[in-house]
């Protein structure tokens, strides 16, 4: 199941892509061609608190019905009409990639666009799984890139200070 969504706001339709970055919260939430890194935390009243690496935003669910919310942000109601996008799971596994197209399995990817600040392994170098390989700044945050599986380090594509961009191959581990 993917989480891709349709949404229409105020008459304006919208995609939007959201993906868990940590397991404190942190969401890399995609609206159209802009990119977010959000931390919603529920409070005891049931509302809100959505921070979005510059402000708070206090969020209430006032409605949902089927396909329509109406949600209170910042004291103003908004009307929400979202659809679940359906795709096979193998279509996120085989995202975009900056030279073939697809994702490549052992390949590491970046979340979202940023720049590369530290390579932590060399070719030729063994992994295990969720072992840090590289460090990419993202929104003034800094993220461990991690191994998705072990393997030997087969080719890396970036260098401290690097620019990547979403779906770019960073490092393939085989």
């Amino acid at each position: 199941m993917s989480n891709e969504y349709d949404a229409k706001l105020d008459g304006r339709d919208f995609r939007v892509e959201v993906r868990h970055l940590d397991e404190g919260g942190l969401l890399v939430v995609k609206v159209g061609t802009e990119t977010f890194t959000l931390k919603a935390s529920l409070k005891e009243d049931g509302t809100w608190t959505v921070n979005d690496t510059r402000s708070d935003h206090a969020l209430k669910l006032l409605r949902r019905s089927g396909k329509r919310v109406v949600v209170e942000v910042d004291g103003q109601q908004k009307e929400v009409e979202w659809e679940r996008v359906r795709k096979e799971e193998t279509d996120r596994k085989t995202g975009p990639s900056s030279k073939t197209g697809k994702r490549v399995s052992g390949g590491v990817y970046p979340p979202m666009p940023g720049k590369v600040t530290e390579v932590r392994v060399t070719v030729g170098d063994k992994v295990e799984p969720g072992q840090t390989v590289c460090i990419l700044e993202a929104m003034k945050m800094f993220n461990e890139l991690k191994a998705p599986n072990s393997g030997t380090v087969k080719q890396i594509n970036v260098k401290p200070g690097s620019s990547v961009a979403l779906g770019d191959l960073l490092i393939l581990i085989e």
